[in-house]
């Protein structure tokens, strides 16, 4: 009973990966359709936006931009992030200024051999990755300021790739 046990793991760590943040649409008319949205109020909340809403009558805005999480009128100055229209300028986000939440995940295995016969023998194998449950944070959040539907921009939420999975197993090894 004590001879035959083995142990193996895999432990990562890594750091997240970069992103932009997008416009939704061709800001300056170039033809190229990633364009970056400006930072209106750099102390607003992360996932805070608003996009630009010139309708008139009851459905209008004072102040021209809506928050589309909310589906009201919002000052520009109470948001992070607003829809930029023209050519960049020195409010335009920069590419690459996010990044996703990492990795630290722990992978282990467990074996135990057991003779049977003179050339036979039993193997149980117990195996768990991402052994103590971190949430994994690894994918990149929708990132699209005007298309993003409400509730879902740059919502970690949704991005969540670290669910234990644990295996049991038998093997006959002759």
């Amino acid at each position: 009973m004590v001879g035959g046990w083995s142990i193996a793991g895999i432990t990562t760590f890594q750091s997240g990966t970069p992103y932009t943040v997008i416009n939704g649409f061709d800001r300056n008319g170039d033809g190229w359709p990633e364009n970056r949205p400006d930072i209106s109020n750099p102390r607003a909340p992360l996932g805070s936006r608003a996009i630009l809403w010139t309708t008139t009558g009851p459905q209008a805005c004072q102040t021209g931009y809506r928050n589309p999480d909310t589906n009201a009128c919002t000052s520009p100055t109470d948001v992070h992030w607003i829809e930029g229209t023209g050519f960049p300028n020195a409010s335009t986000v920069g590419r690459n200024t996010l990044f996703t939440g990492g990795t630290n995940n722990f992978d282990v295995s467990l074996l135990k051999t057991v003779h049977i016969a003179e050339r036979a023998s039993l193997e149980f194998r117990f195996e768990a990755q991402n052994a103590l449950n971190h949430p994994q944070f690894v994918q990149v959040p929708q990132k699209d300021v005007v298309n993003t539907p409400p509730g879902r921009f740059l919502n970690r939420d949704f991005t969540d790739g670290g669910i234990r999975s644990i295996w049991l197993q038998v093997k006959v090894l002759f």
